[in-house]
């Protein structure tokens, strides 16, 4: 009996969180996240884990952390960031933390990586001339983290970077760069047609950049994904449109990424026409989970994600491993007939309830998730339901695609899933 889940992505010991670094070669996908080994023995030390699957396989092989916090500007944490692979070679851009008494120095920091699909996982080389980007601009504080490059159509490069203004507002702020080594600041983007009042955040951390083909229109379009923190909660979302230098013109506004209890800080490479997605399974500061007292560990990651870009909408498709046989997945039609579906474990305790409810032209409804209480909900269209259960890891797509749940649901004693049932 354990919690741990067979194909989602867990620490061998400690706290997980942020997924950092996502590298496809081949179909070989190489993740890295933000680790505390020794978490809660010791103060907090974040640096970057590292472990490798193949899609379709779905198991992860365990490689040496990648990062630790062991640098003069990066002592108190490796904080999040990206990868990108150009013209042969590998860089990481990641945060460093730094404590000065009591206030953070924060900075932009570039590693090169040699060999990262040998025995050892790679070997990992700061910048000589780190911090790259030192600091942060006029107007803005010391909450300036979270740095994800990609490319921009004239083939030079985007690097994003989560902040906070000194006015206690968010914002995405922009760098740009010909060669992936000199940054130069551009500006924060500036939102046109945007209906969310993210404003009210104080911080937008974790922010991706990506271009997508609308498989609907053939259109090239830009998706933003932020994570606003506000004073009571946190949230994470995209918006579409069109990027023209730092106007953001915007055609969906701010749309959830995942409806469920636990979804955070997702990170998203280019894959195929669209995306391929992880997603943090944990909040900030919710860490007492029964994995943590039983097995010495704390949060997953969700199972990787293509998303496809429809109407300027994301649907989300699990890539689920081939040995289905080893968790547990079920799917169904969601059409006119309400729905009650519940995750039962082999002693018959129930985990976890889905529900449908059609609308009356019953070509679209509510989905919800209820967990120990808490009911979280989408409205979505008609269409495939697909549940899974693996380990303490629950997630679910709704009207094929449209609307995605992640949830940590723990069975009694650890024990193991039997099904979802019909009620």
């Amino acid at each position: 009996m354990t919690y741990r889940p067979k194909f989602h992505l867990t620490p061998p010991q400690g706290r997980l969180n942020d997924p950092n670094g996502l590298t496809l070669i081949g179909d070989e996908l190489h993740v890295f996240y933000q680790h505390d080994p020794s978490f809660p023995r010791t103060p907090k030390r974040t640096g970057w884990g590292h472990a490798v699957t193949r899609l379709g396989d779905g198991r992860y092989s365990h490689l040496p952390d990648a990062l630790y916090p062991d640098f003069p500007y990066d002592a108190n944490g490796c904080y999040s960031g990206s990868s990108v692979v150009h013209e042969g070679r590998m860089r990481l851009f990641y945060t460093g933390n730094l404590k000065v008494d009591g206030e953070r120095v924060t900075s932009q920091n570039i590693v090169d990586v040699e060999d990262v699909q040998g025995p050892l996982g790679g070997v990992y080389r700061r910048r000589e001339n780190n911090p790259v980007i030192e600091g942060f601009p006029e107007g803005y504080t010391a909450d300036f983290r979270d740095p994800h490059v990609s490319q921009a159509p004239d083939g030079s490069w985007r690097m994003v970077i989560g902040a906070r203004r000194e006015n206690n507002t968010g914002a995405v702020v922009v760098y740009t760069s010909h060669d992936l080594d000199t940054w130069e600041f551009a500006g924060p983007i500036e939102f046109f047609g945007l209906d969310y009042n993210t404003a009210s955040a104080y911080m937008w951390e974790c922010p991706n950049l990506l271009r997508m083909e609308d498989q609907a229109t053939g259109e090239v379009l830009d998706v933003l994904v932020i994570c606003p923190q506000f004073l009571d909660s946190d949230e994470c979302g995209y918006v579409v449109g069109r990027l023209d230098g730092l106007r953001f013109e915007v055609i969906t506004g701010f749309t959830p990424l995942d409806y469920g209890h636990q979804f955070y800080a997702p990170q998203l490479i280019p894959y195929r026409s669209g995306a391929l997605m992880l997603g943090w399974m944990g909040l900030p500061a919710r860490d007492d989970t029964p994995t943590l007292q039983a097995e010495g560990w704390v949060h997953q990651l969700t199972l990787p994600r293509e998303l496809k870009l429809i109407d300027a909408t994301l649907h989300t498709t699990l890539c689920l491993p081939k040995a289905q046989d080893e968790m547990v997945v079920w799917r169904c039609e969601l059409g006119p007939e309400r729905l009650e579906v519940e995750l039962v474990d082999v002693e018959g305790n129930v985990g976890a309830t889905v529900s449908w409810a059609p609308q009356e032209q019953a070509a679209r409804g509510t989905l919800s998730l209820t967990v120990d209480g808490l009911v979280r909900w989408a409205e979505t269209a008609a269409g495939e339901l697909v549940c899974t259960a693996d380990g303490a890891a629950v997630e679910l797509t709704a009207g094929s695609g449209e609307a995605a749940f992640s949830s940590a649901v723990f069975a009694p004693h650890g024990n193991e899933w039997a099904s979802f049932r019909s009620v």
